[in-house]
C-alpha cells in the first residue's frame, strides 16, 4: 500500500511534472528540518511550538495524499490543545516514521 497519492498535486499543477518535482524537492529538503524542530519542541516542553509546526505541515501532508502523516499531525495538534502537559514523544516518533515512508516513496518516484 502506498503512503502517498499525488493526484492532488497533479490537479493543482495541471500535470506539470517539472513543477510537481520542484515542490517535492522542497518538501524533501525541508522535512528533516521540521522533524528536528518538532523533536526539539518535545525536548524543551514547548507544546505551542509543536502545535504550530504540526499545523504548518498539515497542508503538505494533504497535498501529498499522505493519510498516515496527516492523521498523526492531527493527533499532535489535538493532543497539544487538550493536554499540553503531556509530551508527544510517541506521536513525534510516529510522524518521523510516516515522513520517512513518504520521503522514500517520493525519492523512488522522482529520483529513480
Amino acid at each position: 500500500m502506498s503512503a502517498i497519492d499525488l493526484s492532488y498535486l497533479e490537479r493543482l499543477y495541471k500535470g506539470d511534472h517539472a513543477r510537481i518535482g520542484a515542490w517535492v524537492e522542497i518538501f524533501l529538503e525541508e522535512i528533516p528540518l521540521r522533524m528536528e524542530e518538532m523533536a526539539q519542541c518535545v525536548q524543551r516542553g514547548d507544546p505551542a511550538g509543536l502545535a504550530a509546526l504540526a499545523h504548518e505541515l498539515k497542508p503538505q501532508a494533504y497535498y501529498l495524499g499522505a493519510p498516515r502523516m496527516l492523521e498523526v499531525l492531527q493527533r499532535v495538534g489535538e493532543r497539544t490543545r487538550c493536554d499540553a502537559s503531556t509530551p508527544c514523544h510517541e506521536e513525534v516518533g510516529e510522524l518521523h516514521a510516516a515522513c520517512a515512508e513518504v520521503a522514500a516513496e517520493l525519492r523512488a518516484i522522482f529520483n529513480p
